[in-house]
């Protein structure tokens, strides 16, 4: 068995029995993971007839929107050739403002900020998967998208640092492999459909103006780059705001999956 797992066999009436032990950390990463089978099946797994045996194929697509029963919707950070500077002081704008959220980073960032991504996943932040830097994957062959998959997991685990079964490539590029490469290897894409980002004007009313669009359900990308956390902290607490006044709450991708209808 692998490090997050034990083996005990048994014996009962003529017959034998297996019981698999995980370790914590492992056991969340299965329980997700089951999850996300079931929002698959939901409708984010199309089925297709090819070729003249009309053979049936599954195309996953990323999700965008999870079918919760709570009254939740998911934020992500994605990390991009931010400085720890600008890490450490996005950390503080979400800890001023209680939120614990889930960030994408990929492997170049990790390996060379390995403490305070450490750090960030203490304050109950969740950490997932990206690549190995920020030159996207849609164009790269299999092997080369798993590739830069598991150096990106690798480094976590270096870190200390247990990624939770997500993915968001860089620069939000998707194609046909770099989704079955994730899924294969047991991460399933997300594709946000709100940018946060995209805030502009009076802070209330661009606040409101997104809020009053959302849905339970519905996820939402927050940026940190080499100007810093995006939107900045007054359009965040102003959208943490509207987001209570309609009902909504914001949580990490995995406390959302745990809301599958």
């Amino acid at each position: 068995m692998g490090r997050g797992a034990s083996l005990c066999r048994f014996r009962k009436g003529g017959s034998f029995g297996v019981v698999i032990y995980f370790r914590a950390g492992t056991r969340k990463r299965v329980i997700l993971v089951l999850a996300l089978i079931l929002v698959l099946l939901g409708a984010r797994v199309g089925l297709s007839l090819q070729g003249p045996k009309q053979e049936v194929a599954a195309r996953i697509s990323p999700v965008s929107r999870i079918n919760t029963g709570q009254p939740d919707v998911g934020i992500i950070v994605d990390v991009a050739q931010a400085r720890p500077e600008q890490l450490q002081a996005a950390l503080a704008t979400l800890e001023t403002l209680k939120l614990h959220l889930t960030w994408f980073m990929d492997a170049t960032t990790v390996e060379a900020q390995a403490p305070l991504v450490k750090e960030i996943a203490s304050k109950g932040h969740e950490i997932g998967i990206k690549g190995t830097d920020q030159k996207p994957l849609d164009r790269l062959s299999q092997v080369d998208v798993k590739d830069r998959i598991l150096r990106t997991r690798q480094a976590l685990a270096k870190a200390g640092v247990e990624p939770v079964p997500f993915m968001y490539p860089p620069l939000g590029r998707y194609s046909d492999t770099v989704l079955t490469v994730a899924f294969q290897q047991g991460y399933q894409a997300i594709k946000p459909i709100f940018d946060a980002s995209t805030m502009r004007g009076k802070e209330d009313m661009a606040a409101e103006k997104m809020a009053g669009a959302l849905k339970p359900g519905d996820l939402i990308l927050l940026r940190v780059g080499r100007t810093g956390l995006d939107p900045e902290q007054g359009y965040l607490a102003s959208f943490m705001t509207c987001l209570k006044q309609h009902g909504l709450s914001p949580v990490p991708l995995s406390v959302l999956v745990k809301g599958v209808k």
